[in-house]
């Protein structure tokens, strides 16, 4: 890609970030809503700090626009939970932050040596993460935003009903795409048996007809007048493995997921609905190598973290490749999720 293509994308997040956040009161963004998510204006430095880390300092030899900063919007360096205890940028600063941030950025791009065989600037890489990090944040900062009760746009409805035959086989598990992360990598031929995946995603009314009968927990966030053709979210991977066994089925593998993803005509909502569980825990592929650092995938390797696939009504497209890899506690339901059920061929 060319340096105004990648620039077209570094705004094209940033008009997601700003778009999200503009309309909220500086009291709304300091607001620790939950133990599970940050202040949105830590999140919000955080994604310029990330920004300048990789593209100014990284790539660009640029020294820190603050030292300061390095620890303090350090994911790994402060739980959720107290983040709302630091002493972080308050919304004007963190706004003035990130847009000079971002300014410098636009002025090196063109200065960058793409071609210099270099595995972060090949094709652009780090852009790209830099890109798809704030646009994932855009999703984390609008679960806060459910969490806090404010407005947000929720799921389209399901209109798919029954279920497609997957033929079994071997396919190509993973990815090729030049911006796909370190655990979608290598891509690598797995082989799999007949199953059925359902073509519509679960919906309210089916997941209502499942509270009924089985007296289940509501889940986070319910509303009974929410829409009944609407596919239920904020679905714990617990509710779901449960919801999927009540209804006879369960829930596919990660690599079945992405089969009948690539491979299968007629499934709706592979994005643009709700995250939806797999039974896998997250793991590397076969000849993973982290890259370009640990932190993002591979310290979360192990049965601890269950798989989500697709994405949701607010991930990017951009994000939402058939490859990509979502993950969280089993536990958790303040993500946008829910589930798509399959069964043995």
């Amino acid at each position: 890609m060319s340096p105004s293509e990648l620039a077209l994308a570094l705004e094209h997040a940033r008009g997601r970030t700003e778009a999200l956040l503009e309309p909220l009161s500086d009291e709304q963004l300091t607001q620790q809503v939950s133990p599970l998510q940050s202040p949105l204006v830590w999140d919000l430095a955080h994604i310029g700090h990330f920004e300048e880390l990789w593209l100014l300092r990284q790539v660009g030899g640029r020294d820190a626009l603050s030292s300061e900063h390095d620890e303090l919007y350090d994911a790994f360096a402060h739980a959720r939970g107290d983040r709302g205890r630091l002493q972080v940028l308050p919304p004007d600063a963190a706004r003035a932050y990130v847009k000079e941030v971002r300014g410098a950025v636009l002025g090196l791009l063109p200065e960058l040596p793409f071609d210099n065989g270099d595995p972060l600037l090949a094709d652009g890489f780090v852009v790209g993460m830099v890109v798809q990090h704030e646009l994932q944040h855009v999703e984390t900062m609008s679960q806060t935003l459910a969490l806090a009760g404010l407005p947000t746009q929720g799921p389209p409805q399901v209109e798919a009903s029954g279920e497609v035959l997957v033929d079994g086989g071997s396919f190509t598990l993973g990815a090729t795409d030049p911006w796909a992360y370190d655990n979608e990598r290598p891509a690598h031929t797995v082989e799999l048996a007949p199953f059925w995946i359902d073509r519509g995603l679960v919906t309210n009314a089916d997941y209502a007809a499942f509270i009924e009968a089985e007296r289940a927990e509501r889940p986070l966030l319910w509303d009974a007048a929410a829409p009944p053709d609407a596919p239920v979210q904020h679905v714990s991977f617990h509710e779901a493995e449960a919801y999927a066994r009540w209804a006879g089925k369960r829930l596919p593998t990660e690599p079945e997921w992405e089969k009948a993803a690539k491979t299968t005509d007629g499934l709706e909502h592979l994005r643009g609905g709700v995250w939806q569980w797999t039974s896998s825990s997250f793991d590397g592929y076969p000849g993973f190598r982290a890259f370009p650092y640990a932190e993002y995938s591979e310290v979360f390797f192990g049965e601890e973290y269950k798989v989500l696939r697709g994405g949701s009504w607010i991930t990017d497209p951009l994000v939402a490749r058939p490859t990509f890899r979502n993950w969280d506690l089993p536990q958790r339901r303040q993500i946008f999720s829910g589930l798509r059920c399959a069964r043995d061929g």
